[in-house]
């Protein structure tokens, strides 16, 4: 019974692990994707803004 325990706790520490990572990435997702798209515009010379994009739908 103690090894289920230990088990069962450990496995609560990572699922409680991976919940605060997913919401550090989640927070700070919008300042990431904004910097991305700025860099990749002056590499590109294409204002690739999320406003900007465009996806095409391809009829395959």
């Amino acid at each position: 019974m103690k090894e289920a325990s230990g088990e069962l706790s450990m496995t609560l520490i990572v699922i409680v692990a991976a919940g605060v990572i997913l919401a550090l990435f989640m927070a700070f997702r919008e300042p990431i994707m904004n910097a991305i798209s700025s860099k990749w515009g002056e590499w590109t010379g294409n204002d690739m803004t999320p406003t900007n994009m465009i996806v095409k739908d391809y009829n395959l």
